[in-house]
């Protein structure tokens, strides 16, 4: 029977996996509040062997993913034996559909029984991935979205179906301590800001696209006439159009409805590699 080792003044300790650019994100947050971390990555490139145990070949490839998260590189855990009960939550950060992060996710919670699940649900619910990775009672959904995080002083989150209350009140203690205020909704691909900031950057969009007006113009209207603290076009740079064009895919397969079928200009952008301040192009320049 595998001992909960936290001591008792660990209140938290928490274990991120995910995309690097947002685990890098959300490890500053962690990190500004003294909140002990860790970073789970490509559990099958490690597969719980010794780094000695690789060919070279193999140690460059390590290296390369380990380098993806900067500055946090040493906090990278390099054989999965150490996921084993360390953790009070396990936060996976990915945006890519379920089927390709349910694995991951469930070696890290099969390790972890006692651990709080938050996962990212901009493009599945919490009920959906806490089933796929098997810890259905322990999931909890946020729509914390990359390069906003810092800048939003709320947080949405959603219990899935099966979520036990304990661990909807072991999310919220996390949040808390981290200074967000939290708002708590239904369980619902991309919550309600994510869900609601994409489908306005889409019809910004196609009204680029029509001609309607140029970006600029768009986004002074949409501040000036409802005091957005931005435009929709930069917000989208600022985010990624790569993610945006997620959201508004994973909403049109859930819905099937019109208003989500992501705007073919957003494709065509992301296609040229044209996707946003990260990559100095995307409705707006910007410089190197």
């Amino acid at each position: 029977m595998a001992v909960y080792n936290l001591t008792p003044s660990s209140e938290f300790n928490v274990l991120l996996t995910g995309d690097p650019h947002f685990v890098v994100q959300f490890a500053d947050i962690l990190e500004t509040h003294d909140v002990p971390f860790s970073i789970f990555a490509q559990p099958d490139v490690f597969g719980g062997l010794e780094l000695e145990e690789f060919g070279d070949s193999e140690v460059d490839e390590i290296a390369d993913i380990i380098a993806d998260y900067g500055i946090y590189a040493d906090k990278v855990i390099p054989e999965s034996r150490e996921l084993l009960n360390a953790f009070t939550h396990i936060i996976d950060l990915s945006i890519t559909p379920p089927f390709d992060r349910a694995r991951h996710l469930d070696m890290a919670a099969a390790q972890n029984i006692a651990a709080t699940v938050i996962v990212s649900v901009l493009t599945t619910t919490a009920t959906e991935l806490g089933m796929m990775a098997g810890c259905p009672t322990r999931t909890i959904g946020t729509s914390l979205a990359p390069s906003i995080l810092s800048s939003v002083p709320f947080v949405e989150m959603s219990a899935g179906l099966n979520t036990t209350d304990r661990h909807v009140i072991r999310a919220r203690q996390l949040f808390e301590h981290l200074g967000y205020s939290i708002e708590q909704v239904e369980d619902r691909v991309g919550l309600v800001q994510m869900r609601v900031l994409a489908t306005i950057i889409n019809e910004a969009a196609f009204a680029v696209m029509e001609g309607v007006a140029s970006p600029e113009d768009i986004d002074q209207a949409m501040k000036l006439g409802t005091n957005y603290p931005k435009g929709p076009l930069a917000w989208a740079d600022e985010i990624g159009l790569p993610y945006i064009l997620l959201i508004l895919d994973a909403l049109h397969r859930e819905y099937q409805q019109e208003r989500y079928r992501p705007c073919v200009l957003i494709k065509q952008y992301v296609r040229a590699g044209w996707l946003g301040v990260g990559s100095g192009r995307g409705f707006y320049r910007y410089d190197s």
